[in-house]
């Protein structure tokens, strides 16, 4: 007995060749099937009685067609009892189809939380909204009816949706799916409004925070090591927890593993003594090997940073990943722009950046003085 599945983009762009070849029966088109074959060759294939026999049919290679265009070829088929037309050209590519390429090259590039979350815009909101559309008759205004609905709930969600609708063009652009000069009708929007984020530690409670650390005791010595190396550097947790000592270069992290792919991280003269000193104690391949777990690194300082935290008398809505807002707000009042900010915590976009940017409130003290004695001096006082 076949069993069918419901066929989405994001189960259609997981799929492994295995040992024997395999098919998948769409739910929604009872006789459609994808079958995979060992050597990792797909093609989207149908049965008909001919002369009293079953036969099976090639409808198309599954590169060349979506689940919709499968469908209806199926259909055409089916019709006529006739083998469909010649896949179509880059010029008529579907979103969907777009979609599903794009998955597969990010796959092991992306970290498993990021595809995570593209997965549920891309089956929530910009495959129902654009899957069958062709992308050359996606139009600004299409875009724009459907982003402005979803901002009325979801204007977050809205921003996060449209971002990967314009990074999914851009992709295809490079890879060669669409022409270079291709427009991207999402340009001329703009996004929803947003509030910072998180939040960063004063001047006074970095002080605070840096006495609790070096004071740790020896049990909790990795895990403020790990919280050092986040202020110092403003990586993500988890990129510092599983960083390898092969990654850890001269003057730099080459990190193989990031949420947006591989990226360097330059080191300052600070971050550079604090690992040549862990390396001198080095026990393993992992800068932060596991204590007490199966897995090879730590996973986790949560607990640490709790008491931390506690003994450093900061409040307790700080999250750790506030360090990095911490990192990326000195940044800016250090004198950095927007877009080396960026740069340095490996962001993508200016609009990333922005939601990072905190300043100290002394900071902005000493910023109004300035301003107020240069416009006196601009009067003539």
């Amino acid at each position: 007995m076949k069993t069918a599945t419901l066929l989405t983009p994001l189960i259609l762009s997981s799929l492994k060749p295995r040992k024997k070849e395999y098919v998948l029966h769409d739910a929604q088109c009872e006789g459609l099937a994808l079958r995979v074959q060992p050597g990792g060759a797909k093609s989207w294939v149908c049965w008909q009685r001919d002369a009293g026999k079953t036969r099976r049919v090639t409808l198309g290679r599954f590169e060349d067609m979506d689940i919709c265009e499968a469908r209806e070829a199926f259909h055409a088929h089916r019709g006529t009892g006739q083998r469909p037309a010649a896949p179509e050209q880059r010029n008529t590519l579907t979103f969907s189809a777009l979609c599903t390429s794009f998955l597969e090259a990010k796959r092991g590039v992306y970290a498993n939380s990021t595809l995570s979350s593209l997965g549920y815009y891309l089956d929530t909101q910009l495959l129902p909204a654009f899957g069958r559309s062709r992308i050359a008759r996606i139009t600004t205004p299409d875009i724009a009816e459907w982003f402005y609905a979803y901002s009325r709930s979801r204007p977050g969600g809205a921003n996060q949706a449209l971002g990967h609708f314009t990074t999914i063009l851009n992709w295809a652009r490079e890879a060669d799916h669409l022409p270079a000069d291709f427009p991207n009708p999402a340009a001329p929007l703009r996004f929803n409004r947003r509030l910072a984020r998180g939040r960063m530690l004063s001047s006074d409670q970095l002080r605070r925070l840096a006495a609790v650390l070096n004071s740790a005791t020896s049990r909790q010595r990795d895990a403020a090591d790990a919280i050092w190396l986040m202020l110092l550097t403003g990586c993500r947790s988890g990129e510092i927890l599983r960083l390898r000592w092969n990654e850890v270069q001269k003057d730099k992290l080459a990190l193989r593993r990031t949420k947006t792919g591989p990226r360097e991280v330059n080191l300052s003269d600070a971050a550079i003594q604090h690992l040549d000193r862990l390396r001198k104690q080095r026990r393993s391949s992992y800068v932060f090997p596991a204590q007490r777990t199966k897995k090879p690194h730590r996973t986790s300082v949560d607990y640490a940073w709790q008491t931390f935290k506690n003994l450093a008398d900061l409040p307790a809505d700080i999250r750790l990943h506030d360090l990095r807002h911490t990192y990326a707000s000195h940044a800016i009042m250090s004198g950095e722009t927007l877009h080396m900010t960026g740069k340095l915590l490996g962001h993508r976009s200016p609009e990333s950046t922005e939601r990072y940017a905190h300043l100290d409130a002394s900071y902005l003290a000493k910023a109004a003085d300035k301003v107020a004695r240069k416009v006196d001096a601009l009067l003539g006082g």
